[in-house]
């Protein structure tokens, strides 16, 4: 057996590691030099686990200031349990909104079926939504300012055995233990390292909004089901967000002057409060649009370059998971980083994909079946789709969540 020995490089304070009579340099846990592309939830949420592991991870994110911008998001218990460990939960539940009630309509206005996720909270915590950029503050909060660089992002990345040699916008190289591609579903990180992976098209596209209308506002989400069609009202805290979907070719042509008109147009035959909420449209330029795609990848990572979140595997709108998705991701690869060294990272990034990729592709896979059901093209089958949704019992729903929400991450 060899023995290993540490010692100091004369003139450095990098660690060496001797071995059978040769050097090489290792960094242990939280000596590792980590770089995080991407500085939303994903990325923000590694970071803040990181630094409490004693990591000092730097963190690059494109847009120069953080704005309000998004839409809103539907935090699962699982993805709260992180913000406990960061000690952000009292934060998000103070910002936040815990929801009690899910209503399913069809387009006509009639109730289809009224689900309370009371007995979901009880067992594992409140199901929260919340704005996006509130959530983003709320992390940020865990970040020392000296990590995070704005308006800069990464034009190249080159590998060696030892490490990532990444050059940025601004001109400057800097070589890293670990890069993690943070950036979101249409990941630069991964086109420079993966290569081009196609992003699987839904079918579906559609456009999202805040209402500025006087609607009243409660912890009840209304959704309402067509033929190809979908309207959503979410709620969280003083402000409703409107998410809508059809089925519709990729590529379909979206100008800004005509989205109001559009949006009208595919949703005028809907009852409910529906017209109150197209009524209330004023401004297209508000107006969020996108095609919903989702991916999966054969990899995560590539020798020192791996991706969290949707850059690896982002989930369709349908499941309302993706961010819990990427919380926890972000959670199981800072555990395995603290137990790693800078030699043997690969270790780490197989155990984290093992230990995540079979949830991750439940809960895809799980979405894809509802947006399957909820934007049943065929007029016949949405009809038989609604008839099977006043019959589908609250202990089915509940049996749902108890699935999702009892296994570790």
């Amino acid at each position: 057996m060899s023995i290993l020995k540490r010692k100091k490089k004369p003139g450095g304070n990098k660690a060496e590691v001797e071995a059978e009579g040769y050097a090489l340099p290792v960094r242990f846990g939280p000596e590792m030099r980590v770089l995080i592309i991407g500085g939303g939830i994903a990325g923000l949420t590694l970071a803040g686990l990181l630094q409490q592991r004693g990591f000092k991870p730097r963190v690059v994110e494109r847009i120069p200031e953080y704005g309000k911008v998004g839409y809103i998001i539907v935090l699962w218990p699982s993805g709260g349990r992180v913000l406990k460990g960061l000690g952000l939960y009292r934060d998000l539940i103070e910002t936040g909104l815990p929801f009690s009630t899910y209503n399913v309509w069809n387009e006509k206005g009639e109730m289809l079926r009224s689900y309370s996720v009371d007995e979901v909270s009880e067992k594992y915590g409140p199901m929260i939504s919340i704005y996006r950029s509130e959530l983003i503050s709320i992390l940020r909060k865990n970040i020392n300012s000296e990590s995070l660089t704005m308006g800069v992002t990464v034009e190249k990345i080159h590998q060696t055995p030892d490490e990532a040699i990444v050059t940025f916008s601004d001109g400057t190289e800097e070589s890293f233990d670990l890069v993690v591609g943070c950036d979101g579903v249409r990941s630069r990180t991964r086109s420079l390292v993966f290569g081009d992976v196609p992003l699987s098209y839904s079918g579906m596209r559609g456009w999202s909004f805040w209402l500025k209308s006087g609607i009243s506002k409660s912890a009840q989400i209304a959704e309402y089901w067509g033929t190809g069609k979908f309207l959503g009202i979410w709620p969280t805290r003083n402000r409703l967000s409107v998410f809508t979907c059809i089925r519709s070719p990729r590529g379909a042509p979206d100008p800004v002057e005509n989205r109001l008109d559009h949006i009208r147009q595919h949703f005028s035959e809907f009852g409910g409060i529906v017209p109150e909420v197209l009524a209330g449209l004023e401004d297209p330029g508000d107006i969020f649009h996108d095609e919903y795609c989702d991916l999966r990848m054969d990899e995560w990572y590539k020798g020192r370059v791996v991706l969290v979140g949707d850059s690896a595997h982002a989930v369709l709108p349908t499941a309302g998971g993706g961010v819990s998705m990427a919380i926890e991701s972000a959670a199981v690869l800072a555990d395995e980083l603290s137990r790693a060294d800078s030699k043997y990272i690969s270790h780490a990034l197989e155990a984290y994909v093992v230990r995540r990729r079979p949830r991750v592709n439940k809960v895809q896979d799980q979405s894809r079946m509802m947006g399957k059901v909820a934007f049943a093209d065929s007029r016949a089958v949405s009809i038989l789709r609604n008839l099977v949704m006043r019959f589908y019992s609250s202990r089915l729903h509940l049996k749902y969540w108890d699935d999702l929400l009892k296994e570790p991450i």
